[in-house]
């Protein structure tokens, strides 16, 4: 089942296989609603083998693990997501160049972006970088799938943590 929902309809869809007794080998997606953490919450055991395709942090990344570990410590009941992956790595870029920039001057800190290359970052992917366009053309997605009320990154292999379950376990057997 591929599926692109955001939060409520990933809920009302999981609802209705359980209702139906449907159970799909997998459940694919690429939107944010089947890793929300509302749905992990709302479905808790149902809501675990949906695999979601989208921008991640490669846990295996000692810079991650540093993120991880303050924002588990600071928010335990919120799991790291997209969202606080990229206002992070856009915090590093931003703080990288104003320190090469070495002014507060508009044209100096977009080139100083434009020249940006940080390789101790979060996100999957070789690091931070800008092509000739100005364009981060290195960043990577990954594979995650939800797991007990958490979320583990199963693709691509060099940044994951966890093997994908497949098939999904049937819902009745939950």
């Amino acid at each position: 089942l591929v599926m692109v929902s955001r939060l409520n309809d990933a809920i009302l869809i999981t609802r209705e296989l359980v209702k139906q007794r449907w159970n799909p080998m997998a459940v694919l997606s690429m939107g944010p609603g089947w890793y929300e953490d509302q749905y992990l919450r709302t479905l808790e055991k149902l809501s675990d083998g949906p695999m979601s395709f989208v921008p991640w942090y490669d846990p295996n990344k000692k810079l991650s693990k540093q993120l991880e570990a303050a924002h588990t410590k600071a928010f335990p009941d919120i799991n790291l997501n997209t969202n606080h992956i990229y206002t992070f790595e856009a915090l590093l870029v931003a703080a990288d160049a104003f320190k090469r920039a070495g002014s507060t001057d508009p044209k100096a800190l977009a080139d100083a972006i434009r020249a940006t290359d940080i390789k101790d970052n979060v996100s999957t992917g070789p690091g931070i970088a800008s092509e000739a366009k100005g364009q981060t053309d290195k960043l990577r997605n990954s594979a995650i799938q939800n797991r007990g009320g958490k979320l583990v990154a199963v693709a691509p292999k060099e940044a994951a943590n966890a093997k994908p379950e497949l098939p999904m376990r049937p819902y009745d057997k939950r």
